[in-house]
């Protein structure tokens, strides 16, 4: 549904699938149909083709790790490393999926409990809505909090605004919403949630983004599993997102992560192993609470002289900060932190496959690495600090989908030894696997081909935007390595930030990569060894090094131009304010205690 700005902001003009036009104010929120995203079932033609994936991979390394194949021995083992993170990725990736089916039809108890609170048969539990802000523009957050309202069953939204901004506060008086706020930013969004969570009390915790407009079936699609079994501690959503006319970095920002939220997210609901993505989530709130306690170990019960069976457990450091509990603190990723020490505790968790929120990625190019910088952090603790594979409390399945989490950013080592490797053989004539060139084809072409066509048979699509944006991430990612590496933490950032746009050092790596590539093609022609193949397959990657620099900055300035465009259609605070109190005098809203704290 398209649909078309215009500067006064009064109104905005949709085009229907009629092609009538329509009026609709600024802040009504979107018709559901806008947040609808197109995905399909799990195809059988999906998991056909992962079946021959894992068959290829293993294939591959056949190949790859025989020692035969050696020729130089330090390029050998750079491509060893770079070859098995990828290969051993996909493969955990592919076995996930396998277990996915989508014909298992939802339990009919969870049907009734939803009739129930939509008919009012059985009493909504309490439930608090936080829309969490950190200095987002007003126009966005509020729209969200204006959806938040409209859901279906009776909750309690709430303003959490450490950007500390006055007019959310008058806009929340204006739509009788709660609005809190704090004397510090400490622990940034996790510290924000816990602030709110002491001075709440719902028995159920929504947690959306300022960005993540709900839909009005949010609450309704996602609480009967919380009523249905009360060892569920989480149900999470989907982050599906708008990106119509917002450039690359916003669509292929989002279109990375379909197939994670179309098919890995509800496969991992079979190892109990589905984690909270920060936002369009519900939490139990005695699940939180129970994050303030945990079992000794096993060195701790020696320590103290404790009988194996003891059930001793110990104030945590989030329990010392929030004695009433709250999501996890002192993570760079509190979202999967939480999960992990959730599970540890032995709660379960649900991904629901269904969209019911709509978002915003990142539409300039220095935001979404800082995003990625951020979320690559939170990973690489999983990895170094999180003894995932040490708990007994996890189960096999689990610790294996956890791992996933670091050895997907473990991808961006893989795409550095890539990136060099053809400049050096061009240059030195040195190659890292001596082989005849149909041995190698027949084990790499089979391999790499169904890691490009397994997310188009699924989605059918494959867009460059998502491999460009992905490749530009890499060297954030790495950054993201050595801050956790050295314990160093990383810093929060708004998503939509209009700050830390684009410009050529946010690409330096690539930059690089993309001369050393050019200098390669240019001498190593003149001097080239005797194999022309493995001459022609090195150019080829050297050229596409310098190709997707080309993309990467025509892109990226491209995404610039039309995020100034879009923000100037935006209204101004005086306009939003204005606009704002127009649609509320035309609303009826239920009456909601205003606690401005």
């Amino acid at each position: 549904m398209a649909r078309t700005k215009r500067k006064s902001a009064a109104i905005e003009l949709v085009a229907t699938p009629s092609h009538r036009l329509e009026t609709r104010h600024y802040f009504t929120p979107p018709p559901v149909e806008q947040h609808d995203v197109p995905w399909r079932d799990f195809q059988q033609a999906t998991k056909f083709g992962v079946m021959l994936g894992i068959i290829a991979g293993c294939f591959y390394l056949t190949f790859v790790y025989d020692r035969s194949h050696e020729n130089a021995p330090i390029l050998w083992i750079a491509t060893l490393i770079g070859e098995s993170i990828v290969v051993l990725h996909t493969l955990g990736i592919w076995t996930t999926l396998i277990s996915y089916r989508t014909d298992i039809p939802e339990p009919e108890e969870l049907a009734v409990i939803r009739r129930a609170l939509i008919t009012g048969e059985i009493e909504t539990p309490t439930v608090d809505v936080y829309i969490c802000c950190a200095g987002e523009p007003e126009h966005i957050i509020w729209k969200t909090v204006i959806a938040a309202q409209e859901m279906t069953l009776p909750h309690n939204t709430w303003i959490l605004d450490d950007g500390k901004k006055a007019a959310n506060r008058e806009a929340a008086e204006l739509l009788g919403v709660g609005y809190i706020k704090r004397t510090t930013n400490a622990h940034a969004k996790a510290g924000n949630v816990n602030a709110a969570f002491q001075r709440t009390n719902g028995r159920f915790v929504v947690i959306l983004d300022a960005d993540h407009v709900p839909r009005p079936d949010f609450l309704t699609q996602t609480l009967p599993h919380l009523i249905a079994n009360p060892s569920i501690a989480m149900v999470q959503t989907p982050q599906t997102y708008y990106t119509n006319d917002r450039g690359m970095v916003s669509e292929g920002a989002a279109v990375s992560q379909d197939l994670f939220y179309e098919a890995i997210m509800p496969a991992k609901n079979v190892s109990n192993a589905a984690f909270c993505v920060g936002t369009n989530v519900v939490f139990r709130r005695s699940a939180l609470k129970s994050l303030t306690e945990r079992e000794l170990t096993k060195k701790e019960r020696r320590k103290h002289k404790l009988e194996e069976d003891t059930d001793a457990r110990t104030i945590t450091a989030l329990g010392e900060e929030y004695p009433e509990g709250g999501i996890w603190v002192g993570s760079n990723s509190e979202d999967i932190w939480t999960s992990l020490e959730l599970h540890r505790r032995g709660w379960r968790t649900v991904f629901v496959p269904k969209v019911v929120t709509q978002g915003l990625t990142p539409d300039r190019l220095g935001p979404f690495l800082k995003q990625q910088f951020r979320w690559s952090s939170g990973g690489w603790e999983i990895l170094l600090i999180g003894g995932v594979l040490k708990s007994h409390r996890l189960t096999l399945s689990q610790k294996i989908q956890y791992m996933l989490v670091p050895s997907h950013y473990m991808l961006s080592f893989a795409s550095v030894i890539f990136s060099v490797m053809s400049p050096i053989y061009l240059l030195a004539d040195r190659s890292p696997i001596a082989a005849p060139f149909a041995d190698w084809a027949i084990h790499y072409i089979p391999f790499y081909t169904l890691t490009i066509a397994i997310p188009f048979i699924q989605a059918g699509k494959v867009k460059l935007s998502a491999i460009i944006v992905s490749l530009a991430a890499a060297p954030s990612q790495l950054r993201g390595f050595l801050m956790t590496a050295t314990k160093r933490q990383a810093t929060w950032s708004v998503t939509n930030s209009k700050q830390g746009g684009f410009s050529l050092r946010l690409i330096i790596p690539q930059i690089f990569v993309a001369i050393l590539s050019l200098v390669a093609l240019i001498f190593g022609w003149s001097f080239r060894g005797e194999n022309l193949k493995s001459t022609i397959i090195a150019s080829f990657f050297a050229l596409l090094q310098v190709a997707i620099l080309i993309v990467t900055i025509v892109g990226s300035r491209r995404a610039e131009r039309i995020a100034d465009a879009n923000d100037a259609l935006e209204p101004s605070l005086e306009d939003a304010l204005k606009l704002l109190r127009e649609y509320v005098s035309v609303r009826r809203w239920r009456p909601q205690l205003v606690i401005a704290a």
